[in-house]
């Protein structure tokens, strides 16, 4: 039951019944591809994709959006992921105000609190 429901609710997003949004991280230097992500969301569902990564890997901090840039009374990660250069990876039921960060190599969390930061995000 589940199941058809995940995908009455993924029919009615592509259909456009409810408006979505697009993170775009993408890191050049010299016009050259350090990172390149994007992730699509659409009320609890947000798609993750790793386009391009110096390394070879993205990695993925999800946060709940409560957290402050100063990481006072943050909850832990929702969740913490690595994917290969070219995978997807869909997530459901994250909050309306989620935040995340990425990073072609594995980092510190005060890293992706920076990166947060620096997009204007209100997380940690």
């Amino acid at each position: 039951m589940e199941k058809l429901i995940l995908l009455f609710y993924l029919l009615l997003c592509l259909a456009g019944c409810e408006k979505g949004r697009t993170v775009i991280t993408h890191e050049l230097v010299d016009g050259t591809d350090l990172l390149y992500s994007k992730i699509q969301i659409t009320g609890e569902l947000a798609t993750f994709r790793c386009l391009r990564s110096r390394s070879g890997q993205c990695h993925y901090t999800v946060l709940p959006g409560s957290c402050s840039t100063q990481r006072v009374n943050c909850d832990p990660p929702i969740t913490v992921f690595t994917m290969r250069q070219g995978d997807s990876l869909l997530l459901t039921r994250l909050p309306e105000d989620f935040a995340s960060c990425v990073t072609s190599s594995p980092t510190a969390e005060g890293l992706c609190a920076q990166q947060l930061a620096g997009t204007g995000h209100r997380t940690p």
